[in-house]
């Protein structure tokens, strides 16, 4: 055997070593990940177990805080269309009680002027009156003589 072949065996061997070190490192680090990959399971297990009732309890919540939010909008709506009805009929109460303010202000300006003209009538009657009185006096007196 010459040289060439020596080496040709020399490097065949190394090689074979270093594939069956490789792959015994490859089935060790197999196993391991094996064991690994287990154990990864096995926390994803409980934590699946253990998280499950509390991951219910968050939908339960938030199914409770969906059906809070409804009924809170539907009475802030209803709110809102009792103050947007309460706004219009005070809108219409302010109009209305306006219109009746303006026909008492016209009512009391006629009753203003009715009171005026009485009392100047009165007034007139009045100085009638007291001139007639002495013509009355005197007739009566004429008539029923007394108070000579």
């Amino acid at each position: 055997m010459g040289w060439t072949d020596v080496v040709t065996a020399i490097s065949t061997s190394i090689l074979a070593t270093l594939s069956v070190a490789l792959i015994v490192a490859f089935i060790l680090w197999l196993r391991d990940a094996k064991r690994l990959l287990g154990s990864v399971e096995r926390v994803v297990n409980s934590l699946d177990r253990d998280a499950r009732p509390a991951l219910e309890s968050a939908r339960g919540i938030i199914d409770d805080a969906g059906k809070v939010m409804t009924t809170i909008r539907e009475e802030v709506d209803g709110f809102a269309d009792v103050s947007r009805d309460v706004r219009d009929r005070v809108a219409d109460l302010a109009k209305s009680v306006e219109e009746r303010l303006e026909d008492l202000e016209t009512v009391i300006d006629v009753l203003h002027e009715e009171i005026e003209e009485t009392a100047l009538d009165v007034a007139a009657a009045l100085r009638a009156t007291r001139r007639g009185a002495s013509v009355v006096r005197a007739v009566k007196r004429a008539f029923l003589g007394r108070g000579r």
